[in-house]
């Protein structure tokens, strides 16, 4: 184990709280890659073909929406993309005219992006799909299930958020 990780864990190795794991298919991590693996082909298929968007174009403009106006650099950073990447989805966002460039009002030098008119129409469309599309996912746990879920898995998120702050040297957008 890496010397920052040890010190994010207080100077010691993290406690055993795993479950036996005989292969990768037990490992906790992989069966969470395997239900966001079987929601990403899903939401590719409908996403693509009910709007004409990639996922990555799906999220980054329902984040524009949720925290605009915000700067490409802090999208990056909550989407877990490189700059190179979110660049090409900010521009063919932008080329489909669904969210625009203004001035930061906090930096004249800087630019911040924001959802245009189509973007706000588009985004109430996709959304209601996506909730749709959880729901479905969903049906199988009781309310009480997915309340300690959410509680959980946000748990674990900030959790995972700190190691990759400690990983990276630096704070990231939350």
């Amino acid at each position: 184990m890496s010397r920052d990780l040890k010190d994010a864990f207080g100077g010691r190795a993290p406690l055993g709280k795993h479950p036996a794991a005989a292969t990768i298919e037990d490992v906790i991590t992989f069966q969470l890659h395997i239900l966001v693996a079987i929601g990403e082909r899903a939401g590719q298929h409908w996403s693509e073909r009910m709007f004409d968007l990639s996922l990555n174009e799906w999220r980054l403009l329902a984040l524009v929406k949720a925290r605009g106006p915000c700067r490409a650099s802090d999208l990056a950073d909550l989407l877990l993309m490189d700059k190179s990447q979110t660049s090409r989805v900010i521009k063919s966002l932008q080329k489909k005219d669904l969210i625009q460039n203004m001035a930061d009002p906090t930096d004249g030098r800087a630019v911040v992006l924001k959802i245009s008119q189509k973007g706000n129409a588009l985004y109430k469309d996709v959304f209601a799909e996506v909730m749709n599309s959880n729901e479905r996912i969903l049906a199988a746990l009781s309310v009480e299930e997915v309340e300690a879920f959410e509680k959980t898995l946000k748990k674990l998120i900030g959790h995972s958020q700190d190691l990759l702050e400690v990983r990276l040297g630096r704070k990231i957008v939350r």
